[in-house]
């Protein structure tokens, strides 16, 4: 049978923005047409490697092309349907930092909202995006 097969692997971004004048970073979130809040993501195309995939996704989803990766934050599976049957799909997450927090939505989301830490743990949708999120605060770079 087909459950449960790996059928689509993505890559997605965490995409923080400091304001001037502030100690705390903003968080980019997108509005699908289902009406749920989540960060960038999208499939891999052909034989693109991760980092392809996270400038295109970046660049379509938000306009945005001058941004930092700063680390991996993990990944998340989950099933959905597809032709009728249901599939692995398997997101891995990028931290990711920008000095723009111009957007320009792509046709593929409603609406776009910069939001602090807190307030972008309430308004996302999925469990497993929260989670992705609060990996945030476990990181400790060495200067």
């Amino acid at each position: 049978m087909n459950e449960g097969r790996l059928g689509e692997q993505s890559i997605g971004a965490v995409i923080a923005y400091r304001p001037p004048h502030s100690f705390h970073k903003q968080f980019v979130l997108l509005k699908s047409p289902r009406g749920d809040w989540n960060f960038v993501k999208g499939h891999k195309e052909n034989q693109e490697t991760d980092l392809d995939t996270l400038k295109r996704e970046i660049f379509e989803e938000t306009g945005i092309t001058n941004f930092s990766i700063l680390t991996y934050l993990g990944n998340i599976k989950y099933k959905i349907m597809k032709a009728g049957f249901q599939v692995q799909k398997e997101v891995k997450f990028y931290y990711v930092t920008t000095d723009d927090n111009h957007v320009i939505l792509s046709n593929e989301h409603l609406e776009y909202i910069w939001v602090y830490y807190e307030q972008a743990k309430k308004l996302l949708t999925f469990a497993q995006s929260r989670l992705i999120l609060e990996k945030i605060t476990k990181i400790r770079f060495i200067t």
